[in-house]
């Protein structure tokens, strides 16, 4: 037997439909092939994500701040390349 995948979209829809109408839960898992447990993981999942939005932290990239260190990184080592560079250049002369 095989088990469908749910988009998110289709997960948003049939979750949205439960909060939004007076059907049973049991009715629309039967109508959309779900059991009521996994029912119960996706409207959790909506509901924590509905929460953090409402919030008003803005999601943040969890690369954002290694992106910042490898930035600072990068000129720290451009710096010394040119102070070496530099140093190479006197010694030529």
């Amino acid at each position: 037997m095989t088990t469908k995948t749910y988009t998110v979209e289709e997960k948003y829809n049939i979750i949205f439909e439960s909060l939004s109408t007076n059907q049973p839960i049991t009715e629309i898992c039967r109508k959309y092939g779900i059991s009521p447990s996994t029912y119960q993981i996706w409207k959790e999942q909506f509901l924590t994500g509905a929460r953090s939005g409402l919030e008003g932290k803005a999601r943040k990239n969890p690369y954002v701040k290694q992106v910042e260190e490898l930035k600072a990184t990068i000129a720290d080592l451009a710096i010394a390349n040119d102070a070496l560079k530099k140093i190479q250049q006197g010694r030529k002369r």
